[in-house]
């Protein structure tokens, strides 16, 4: 024991004074009790999984492309869905079909074709006829009442324009623009030897790539691009079927332009600022849109409007609002290459009866002001220059945006046609062609003599890459063969494109 320490002795407690809750707890019948009751939860349970009905399992079912109203095709005649081959349908375990053959090479019903079979390449002579003094021009859809752009001109005077430049992209009417606006027998053949080759060059699901590698091409054609946006690639190689009159409604190319449509509008991504076609670069948001736009322009399908204007609204939203241009990424200060495709897409839009805001073109005014050099006769890509590629950007924007320098505008296309056609730069003479002959350039006639002859000469002409282009030029390298092929086929239909985006009288601000 230790001295000054308290000492308590700790007795035991007796069985009849501990806690109720613990005599409780140690009785044999609540023991028993809680056994029972679990015992009998276990059983329920059971039961329930057991007697409970397997709810019933979704089917898988097919997503049906229909872009056009059936009923607006008698049974009876050609073309209807019932009498043709079936929509094209996507499952999700369905195997990829087979890639159809490509249609017989297309010429329009007003052109006369004779092939020498003979000949290394069956190279279509054809004989453009003379228009009857009171040919009409071909019906076209009713114009689509649609939101007014806020421009200076009507809905009504839009429609009236795009009504006719439309109709020039079929019969008579393109024999005749061909002949007037400087095409030939031999240009209307490559044309559609370079269609041949993008229809077989499309994948099962719709699409085409830049790398060629969603297609039977398997390594046949070489020079592939590098670019990885399918909607860009869709898009450019898409444009050049509408180009030639050819809608996801009629003509020889139906299913090829349905199935491309189907996939445009799959892959639109709704977002807060509007349908994303970006993939990656706004390049995609801008071709995409404009293939979109166009194919509404042509056919008037009610199934279009929606994606178009949640598109059209992306790219009003994407613009760099301090300086009016548009880049790779939304909000991004602009280059010229990517604006001018935006551009294009917009007054597509506009002309297929869309809303496009003025303040979204005033911007581009405000962008193509900050990169001109001397005067506005030269442009640059990101600030003033006097690169040709770009130039020739640079003025084709000016026309569309109703610049009132004309004599400026003047001077610009002179110079950049005086040395004629670039021999490689496909952009370049893409865009230069356009600018000419929408201006009615003095210097269009032999500029253009000589760039249609020498894009027909340069027209691959053998193997796999039959009917394709491919040029050393460094500013379209990434975009390869697909994009050189569908530039090139652009520029040999800048006579009779239907887009009144190419008319000289479509250009003004209210288009």
């Amino acid at each position: 024991m230790v001295p000054g320490i308290r000492t308590v002795a700790l007795m035991p407690v007796a069985p009849s004074v501990r806690p109720w809750i613990e005599r409780v707890i140690a009785s044999p019948a609540v023991r028993a009790g809680y056994g029972s009751a679990i015992a009998h939860a276990v059983v329920l349970i059971l039961l329930t999984l057991v007697l409970t009905p397997a709810p019933p399992r979704p089917r898988d079912e097919p997503i049906v492309l229909v872009l056009a109203d059936e009923a607006a095709v008698p049974a009876d005649e050609p073309g209807h869905p019932a009498l043709e081959e079936p929509p094209v349908t996507i499952a999700a375990a369905a195997a990829a079909p087979e890639l159809p053959a490509a249609p017989a090479i297309d010429v329009p019903p007003a052109i006369d074709v004779q092939v020498d079979a003979s000949a290394p390449l069956a190279t279509a002579l054809v004989a453009i006829p003379e228009a009857a003094p009171d040919a009409e021009l071909p019906e076209t859809p009713p114009a689509v009442t649609r939101p007014a752009s806020l421009s200076v001109t009507t809905p009504a005077a839009r429609a009236a324009s795009a009504e006719a430049a439309f109709a020039m992209r079929r019969g008579e009417a393109r024999s005749r623009a061909v002949r007037e606006r400087g095409g030939s027998a031999a240009s209307e053949a490559a044309v559609a030897r370079g269609l041949a080759w993008l229809a077989l060059h499309q994948g099962a699901d719709g699409s085409w790539r830049f790398d060629l590698s969603n297609c039977q091409c398997a390594g046949g054609c070489g020079h592939v691009g590098s670019i990885t946006s399918t909607t860009a690639a869709t898009g450019i190689a898409l444009l050049p079927f509408l180009g030639a009159g050819h809608t996801h409604l009629d003509g020889p190319y139906q299913e090829t332009v349905s199935r491309a449509l189907y996939y445009l509008v799959g892959r639109l991504q709704p977002t807060p600022r509007g349908g994303d076609l970006t993939e990656g670069t706004m390049y995609g948001q801008g071709v995409a849109t404009l293939a979109l736009g166009e194919a509404l322009a042509l056919t008037r399908d009610d199934m279009l409007v929606r994606p178009v204007t949640d598109a059209v609204k992306f790219i009003v939203t994407a613009q760099d609002h301090y300086g009016g241009g548009w880049r790779y990424l939304p909000g991004q200060a602009g280059d010229t290459t990517v604006t001018a495709w935006q551009l294009a897409a917009l007054k597509s839009a506009a002309l297929a009866g869309l809303e496009v805001p003025t303040p979204t073109i005033d911007g581009v005014c405000r962008f193509l002001d900050r990169v001109q050099a001397r005067g506005g006769e030269c442009y640059g890509y990101l600030g003033p220059h006097t690169k040709p590629c770009t130039s020739a950007i640079g003025l084709f924007c000016r026309l569309h945006t109703g610049w009132e320098q004309r004599e400026t505008l003047d001077r610009g296309l002179a110079a950049l046609a005086r040395p004629g056609p670039a021999p490689t730069g496909v952009y370049q003479n893409f865009y230069l062609a356009q600018a000419l002959l929408q201006a009615d350039h003095a210097a269009w006639p032999r500029w253009n003599a000589r760039n249609r002859d020498q894009l027909v000469t340069q027209q691959a002409r053998g193997g796999h890459e039959l009917g394709s282009w491919f040029f050393d030029d460094r500013e379209t390298a990434p975009g390869g063969r697909l994009a050189h092929t569908a530039l090139a086929v652009l520029t040999l239909e800048v006579y009779y494109r239907l887009l009144p985006l190419y008319r000289p009288d479509a250009v003004d601000r209210g288009l």
